[in-house]
């Protein structure tokens, strides 16, 4: 885990910015975010060890939540819009990033010398796949007053929805589609950034919010055990279901991946673009991390981060 320091606490904001993003995009994972930016085993070691070492984790995490709400309120409406307008572009864009970080996880994962690797890894893939054909259970109505049934829910929803945000590879926001409460939350978030019944959708976000804080716990537990005891079937299950997210990605806008509004020419050609500009940033990341890894592991023996 990193030392505390001005630096990191500002970088560590912006990658949890990151992360945010993936909390509003159905089919994009936070965890694969936190995979890519090399943050992930000390994530779900912080957040499974908290209660052990309050202060040293709580300072940890709280830079990657201050983040993600910042994101989360800032590019709510942004990219709402450019996912409206501009489908494919936004897609590749996002894609490119997960993909810009897949050789190193790849490099860690080793050769798939034993069956088991080879099952973790089509089996991941074959889970995030098949969450896009679970049928929807039927949309909560946006808007409506919430009865005592609908907040037991959410923190229901909550916990079940923090699988996608901890686990790499499977999107916590298509979670929340397939169990009809995508828009109702979202809507809820809409409603306190443009003041529209402020009181009752900040209690929609905030009981939703113990769900999640719960499932994190629980969840960041169970893959930090899989991350110490099986680490490279792990990884190869890591790599199966960013795998199966990229399908998830492309067909959950299936239905409005190309605007007709603009030329299809252009929106190939700036799909085309972005792909690259996600795909080189990712990976100048990971080489910055990767390079600073290996001078805190020169510095600290035994420090180990995916």
């Amino acid at each position: 885990m990193e030392k505390n320091s001005v630096k990191n606490f500002f970088v560590n904001v912006l990658r949890g910015a990151l992360m945010g993003v993936a909390l509003i995009i159905p089919g994009f994972s936070g965890g694969t975010v936190a995979v890519v930016l090399g943050i992930y085993y000390g994530l779900v070691s912080a957040v499974s060890g908290l209660f052990r070492h309050f202060v040293r984790n709580f300072l940890y995490l709280l830079p990657f939540a201050i983040g993600m709400v910042l994101s989360v309120a800032a590019l709510i409406i942004p990219i709402g819009a450019a996912l409206e307008y501009i489908p494919l572009p936004t897609i590749c864009l996002f894609v490119g990033l997960m993909l810009g970080g897949v050789p190193p996880i790849a490099r860690d994962a080793g050769r798939p010398n034993k069956f088991a690797y080879i099952a973790s890894f089509v089996l991941a893939c074959a889970v995030a796949v098949g969450i896009c054909f679970i049928p929807r259970l039927g949309d909560v109505e946006v808007g409506s007053a919430p009865g005592v049934g609908t907040y037991f829910s959410l923190v229901g929803v909550g916990f079940v929805g923090a699988c996608g945000f901890v686990v790499p590879g499977i999107s916590g926001s298509m979670i929340l589609m397939v169990l009809g409460y995508y828009n109702y939350v979202l809507g809820a978030g809409r409603g306190v950034l443009t003041l529209t019944n402020v009181g009752g959708n900040l209690l929609i976000i905030l009981v939703f919010a113990v769900g999640v804080i719960a499932g994190f716990f629980v969840i960041s537990f169970i893959m930090k055990l899989l991350l110490t005891h099986c680490k490279r079937g792990t990884y190869y299950a890591i790599l199966g279901f960013i795998a199966g997210s990229i399908f998830t990605l492309f067909y959950q806008q299936a239905d409005s991946l190309i605007n007709y509004g603009l030329s299809v020419p252009l929106q190939s050609v700036l799909a085309g673009l972005l792909f690259v500009v996600g795909a080189g940033a990712s990976s100048l990341f990971c080489v910055y991390a990767e390079r600073k890894k290996q001078r805190e592991e020169r510095i600290e023996p035994g420090k180990n981060e995916i």
